[in-house]
């Protein structure tokens, strides 16, 4: 004889587990990609801030350059005179360097006199240094004392013989250029 199964009754959620597998699969999914995104862009931050950093270093540098040199022409160019000029002319105003195929360096712009008395002459420049693609800028200003040497003339009176620059010049004022 032939048995009868009993029937089954009709169920409607069969496809349920399915459905919320997919979902937490596709919650997981998405957390997993927005913590791939996130690491992506803390890369590029961090490699820009080093980037940042580096110009930052290079215009500091330049600023050191920039004090020596202003020393050295005043010395060497300004010793036999008593005249301060307006503006000194750097004899070389890039330096570039090459790290591992990466360009970077320091410009200096002409430095300017802004200040001169009796024993003390001042000059204001701006050192911009460059890591690629960033830059920075710092305008420092440069204080150099002197003493005048004068002779006694046969009329008995002083005559200007030469000019003695004392060492070392001084950084007095660094600040910090803003982007426009």
């Amino acid at each position: 004889m032939l048995t009868r199964r009993p029937l089954r009754p009709t169920r409607h959620d069969e496809g349920n587990v399915l459905v919320w597998v997919l979902f937490y699969f596709l919650l997981l999914y998405f957390i997993a990609l927005s913590f791939t995104d996130s690491s992506f862009l803390e890369g590029l931050i961090s490699i820009n801030h080093r980037q940042a950093a580096q110009a930052f270093e290079m215009a500091d540098g330049g600023v050191l350059v920039g004090v020596e040199e202003i020393y050295a022409i005043l010395k060497s160019d300004y010793s036999q005179s008593q005249d301060i000029p307006a503006e000194l002319i750097l004899s070389k105003q890039k330096w570039i360097l090459n790290e591992s195929g990466k360009e970077m360096g320091f410009y200096l712009e002409n430095p300017k006199c802004i200040y001169v008395d009796d024993d003390e002459c001042r000059f204001q420049f701006v050192s911009r240094g460059f890591s690629s693609p960033a830059q920075r800028d710092l305008l420092a200003e440069v204080q150099v004392e002197f003493l005048d040497i004068y002779i006694i003339a046969a009329d008995g009176g002083l005559v200007f013989d030469r000019r003695e620059f004392i060492p070392p010049a001084k950084l007095i004022s660094l600040e910090y250029v803003a982007e426009q």
